[in-house]
Parts: structure tokens; sequence; C-alpha cells
């Protein structure tokens, strides 16, 4: 982390805006309405850093935290993050003992573990706290649904654990076309309904993640997993005819990756460009060597495809992208000079490149894009 770009020995670096996160956070709380909300802040808060938005969200009052990791969890935990933080993916292979020292909840998705559990329960004498996870259709983690009444019977031989928490995860919930939301949400309420029937009431009950927030899902909940959205970003929602898109304030990306220009050099037509000559000049062209590469998070799959943005204006990617350069044609953009700042995500007053645009541009998704960005790249958090 540093605290100003112009401190870089190396000037490549993203800048977060912590104002932007937390317009976003107020946002989220509104759609939330009554229910409570847990940031998923997993992968370094999706490559904007862990433990300043952790400190940031949690000062405007945020209910859990959502992580996919021990150790994600215990580096919130050491920066002395004191809300509740969820394990989504589950404990693994750990110590379970982390779940007692760290106040940690797990995910559970099978019987597998619980005895392991009951017994370091007792062996602190104190209890585990635990969601559990149904299998609705996304067919990843979670307990399959024919096996929930076996599950509640061992779970009732045990002791020193309580079930808090019971939820299951969305496959397409931007995909308002098909059925498949339908189809989860009606196998979600049945299973609610059987662990209730079998006299457990979870606390907490949640189903909505970014996208069915905010294209308006309703599930028995009282508490919303969102991650996405607090970074400004959603996966385009798909609707039928007729059917209206989300409306309301937008959402702002709170990441921006930049550099700077360090070398220039004129060249003539039919000039090679790059590692393997993948790019050669049609023109007498101006070409900027911008230090950032695919070691940093700018997609090799973008070489003669993407764009950047200089004074305002867009540059094309020359070239294959080297794990740590880059070139650009600047030849249309006047007065370009050592030094200039280079926008490879984010915005100028008239120009602006997206994780979205770059996704597609790539065939994948925002959160890749962003979770990409690499540890030597520095973080910069601005107000």
């Amino acid at each position: 982390m540093s605290n100003h770009a112009d401190k870089l020995l190396r000037p490549t670096w993203a800048e977060i805006s912590l104002s932007k996160l937390r317009r976003n956070y107020d946002r989220v709380r509104k759609l939330a309405g009554a229910r409570r909300m847990m940031a998923v802040i997993k992968a370094d808060a999706y490559g904007h850093g862990a433990v300043p938005i952790a400190k940031s969200l949690a000062a405007c009052g945020v209910d859990w935290f959502g992580v996919a990791t021990v150790e994600e969890a215990l580096e919130l935990r050491e920066a002395g993050i004191a809300q509740p933080i969820l394990l989504l993916g589950g404990l693994y292979m750990s110590d379970p003992a982390h779940l007692i020292e760290y106040q940690l909840s797990p995910t559970v998705s099978s019987t597998a573990r619980l005895d392991t559990y009951a017994e370091c329960a007792r062996r602190f004498g104190k209890s585990i706290e635990f969601h559990l996870k149904v299998d609705t259709g996304i067919g990843r983690l979670g307990l399959p649904l024919d096996r929930l009444g076996a599950f509640l019977q061992h779970y009732r031989e045990l002791r020193g654990l309580e079930l808090t928490g019971f939820f299951t995860h969305l496959a397409s919930a931007e995909d308002l076309v098909a059925t498949q939301n339908e189809e989860q949400a009606a196998r979600f309420r049945s299973a609610l309904e059987a662990l209730r029937a079998s006299g457990i009431d979870p606390k907490w009950t949640h189903v909505s993640n970014s996208a069915a927030l905010w294209v308006g899902l309703k599930f028995p909940e009282n508490l919303v997993r969102v991650g996405a959205l607090l970074f400004g970003y959603c996966m385009p929602i798909l609707a039928p005819p007729g059917r209206e898109t989300p409306k309301g304030e937008p959402f702002e990306p709170v990441l921006t990756f930049k550099s700077r220009v360090v070398y220039l050099k004129d060249v003539p037509t039919g000039t090679p460009l790059g590692y393997g000559g993948a790019f050669h000049t049609r023109r007498p062209s101006r070409i900027a060597t911008v230090p950032v590469g695919y070691a940093d998070g700018l997609s090799r799959s973008l070489s003669n495809r993407g764009r950047t943005i200089i004074r305002d204006r867009y540059a094309r990617i020359v070239g294959n992208i080297s794990m740590d350069l880059a070139l650009l044609d600047v030849t249309d953009t006047p007065g370009v000079d050592i030094g200039d700042e280079v926008i490879l995500l984010g915005s100028s007053p008239h120009c602006s490149i997206t994780a979205l645009e770059i996704a597609q541009e790539i065939g994948t998704v925002p959160y890749e894009v962003l979770c990409s960005i690499g540890k030597r790249v520095p973080r910069i958090y601005a107000e």
C-alpha cells in the first residue's frame, strides 16, 4: 500500500475510492430494507484489498463479513475486525480450533466433519455456531435436499454445535428469462419448512446475492450477501420482453487501474512490435511503452484488441502484452509525453473503460478482471 502515486518507484497502481464504496454501501442498504447485510470480501475484497475495505465497511455498520477461507478470516481478525465472519467455502482441512479462537462461523454442507467440530467444542467447552448450506441447483457445495433428514438426525445426536444459519447459492440470479431462480427458491422454501417442522428455526436465512438484490427477487430471508455491488458491478441483467431492468441510483466502480508512459518512440510503416511481431505498423506511428503487463492483471488476451485512456482519449494496445510491459499506439493523441498517466480501467471526463467491457472483450466475468490485478500493484486508498 502506498499513500500517493508520485512516490511509487514503479508507476503502476490501483486507486480505491472509499467514498464511492460508502455510497455503494448506502445504496445496498436501501435495497436490502429490513434485511441485514453481509459484505462478501473474499479474494482480497475482489482485488480491492480486504483489510482497508473491511475497516471502511465496518465503520459504516455492516452486520457480517463473508470470506472464502480461514486465511482470509484470520487476516480480518488480526486487523481488528469484530463483526461476525462466515466461511462461505467451509473449513476444508483446517483445525476447527480456529473457529473458537477467532470466533468464526463455518459453512457446513455435509455430516462429514460434524463429529470433529463437536469434539472440538467439547474440548474447549464452547459452542460452535455454523450455517447449513443446501444445494438447490448450483451443484457445487451444499447438502443435497434428500439428505436433509439424515443430517438433522445426526446433528441432534451431537453436543456443542448450534445451527444458526441456513442458506443456498443462486446459479443465475441475473437471468430473469429462465426458470432456475423460481425453481431454486421453491426448493429452498421447502427445505426451510422441513427444517422448522423438525423444531429448528435458524436465526439467519440468506439467499440473495448482488444480482438477486438488484433485480428484487424475493426469498424467505433476513440477511443478504453482497459483494459485486459494493465495488460497483453486477452481471448484465437478462430480462424477458416487456420487463424493465432495475432503475435507481447507479452503483459506482470503486477501483481505477493506472500506469504511466515511461518510453516513447516514432517508428516507420511496417515496424514489428512486441513478442512474435504480432503487430506491424500500417503507418508512421508514435508508440508509448507502459510498465504494466499480464503479471499485474492486464490480460494478455487484450493484445492487439484492448484499449486504454491517455489525455482523455482512447489509445489502442498494440503487440503482445508481456509480463511487465505493454505498448500503446498514441499516434492520434497529440502531446503525449513521458510521465503521462494511462488509465487501464476507469474513466476520464469523456472516456470510460469498465471491468465489464474488458470481461466481454476477453470472454470472462468482470470479477475475474478485478481479482486478476496482482499483489505487486500497490493499492492507494482515497477519500
